[in-house]
């Protein structure tokens, strides 16, 4: 069954903003991010596969972003012009200046680490449910959450000013979800 403009319109103004997000932290520009982002409502509108839930239209919109930064990433077009933007600094505006230093640990982390962060953190969702969406086995998932906690903790403290004992910038990066982020690192 073919969803209705109105549907695909309520669902673009409900997650835009969280599939954006998610390319951003995978592409780390804002430009390519919001044409992936605009490609994954272009497959939504192409999709004829009713949902069984809300949970299930987001993680279907997440399983469709991560495969788009998968096809992305290898082509070769893509691997030209990350060596060409290598280093740059986020885009003014992109990031609030408060988090930037946040955002550029993150994004100074491994690929395979920054959504895991992101979806764990801002999305709430739990590592089992990341794992089924990335089709990783969840130990690995798990692994490679800790390492990731890990690294952003010894860049924060290293690079960041501290006001009793954390910073506050990366108190306020992740919004949704931040009383989770300082309570396991």
């Amino acid at each position: 069954m073919k969803r209705t403009q109105q549907e695909i319109l309520e669902l673009y103004e409900k997650y835009y903003e969280m599939v954006w997000r998610i390319f951003l932290v995978r592409f780390g520009n804002p430009h390519d991010a919001y044409d992936a982002a605009q490609e994954t409502f272009v497959r939504l509108m192409g999709d004829t596969k009713a949902f069984r839930s809300r949970k299930h239209e987001k993680a279907w919109l997440i399983r469709t972003a991560i495969n788009y930064c998968k096809d992305v990433m290898k082509s070769s077009r893509w691997k030209q012009e990350t060596c060409l933007d290598a280093g740059r600094p986020p885009e003014a505006g992109v990031v609030p200046s408060e988090y930037s230093e946040v955002y550029e640990a993150m994004m100074g982390l491994p690929e395979q680490y920054r959504v895991i962060l992101y979806l764990y953190y801002y999305e709430g969702y739990s590592l089992k449910e990341i794992a089924g969406m990335m089709k990783t086995n969840a130990s690995t998932l798990r692994s490679r959450f800790a390492k990731a906690k890990e690294l952003m903790k010894v860049y924060l403290e290293d690079e960041m000013p501290k006001k009793e004992g954390q910073c506050q910038a990366c108190k306020n990066a992740f919004p949704m979800r931040k009383e989770r982020f300082y309570e396991q690192i």
